[in-house]
């Protein structure tokens, strides 16, 4: 029976593995540059963004913006720039799954990112009636099992243009029901951000990691994106998105 040591699957005898055995413990991740709003850096390699303006017409309406994923960004953003290992030539790498091509996702898990969902890329409402701008692409859970904790890392630079602002990050979530149809939404949020004076028209680089629990299939066919929302207007530049799936 084959046993696990440090990621790497061994042979009984304790033989090395082949790249296909690497990384292929239980729990993994998936990480992406993709964003629609991202057309400017790479992912890992650089954290220059591209603004993305939240309006001051948005913090009135106390409005989440969702920020999508497109297949067209991260083809363009997703780029290995190490040398060692040569992830590209580790078998079952696909670069459509992100900048590891999927050679680090959890056992039995296919992907972590649907770049072509169209399930938020619409402007609606949660159950609670907050308002949201839609956006296309999600998360993808649905090769997950019940009982996986999601660990979620949003990469973002943000620019205040007032001084005391309060920014909320989120994730929002969506479960569905067995035919797509959703059954509840709610945002998962992280603590406030405040940006006091001496802040405005400056760069910060802000790291936020939000958790999620599966506790049925509805969850498990959730669709989810990150999203912020501020009480004034303010500059997003989102980089990347790092899921982990711990078991």
């Amino acid at each position: 029976m084959p046993l696990f040591t440090n990621g790497v699957k061994q042979g009984a005898s304790g033989s090395g593995a082949s790249s296909a055995d690497i990384l292929k413990v239980d729990s993994g991740l998936s990480f992406t540059g993709g964003f629609t709003d991202r057309t400017t850096g790479a992912a890992g390699s650089s954290d220059v963004g591209s603004n993305r303006s939240y309006s001051a017409a948005d913090a009135t309406a106390n409005r989440w913006m969702i920020l999508g994923l497109d297949a067209t960004q991260q083809a363009a953003n997703d780029s290995i720039y190490w040398g060692s290992p040569d992830t590209a030539s580790m078998d079952g790498y696909d670069a459509t799954k992100g900048l590891f091509g999927g050679t680090q996702l959890p056992q039995g898990v296919t992907q972590l990112f649907d770049f072509s969902s169209t399930a938020l890329s619409t402007d609606g409402s949660l159950s609670n009636g907050d308002l949201y701008l839609g956006a296309g692409g999600s998360l993808d859970f649905s090769t997950c099992q019940i009982g996986d904790l999601l660990e979620c890392r949003f990469d973002f630079n943000i620019v205040p243009q007032i001084a005391n602002s309060t920014l909320e990050v989120a994730l929002l979530w969506v479960t569905r029901d067995s035919n797509d149809a959703a059954t509840f939404s709610f945002s998962l949020t992280h603590s406030p951000l405040f940006f006091g004076t001496g802040t405005v028209g400056k760069t910060k680089l802000i790291r936020p990691v939000m958790t999620a629990y599966f506790a049925s299939d509805e969850d498990i066919n959730a669709v989810a994106l990150p999203a912020i929302r501020c009480d004034n207007a303010i500059q997003i530049q989102p980089l990347t998105l790092l899921a982990a799936i711990q078991r």
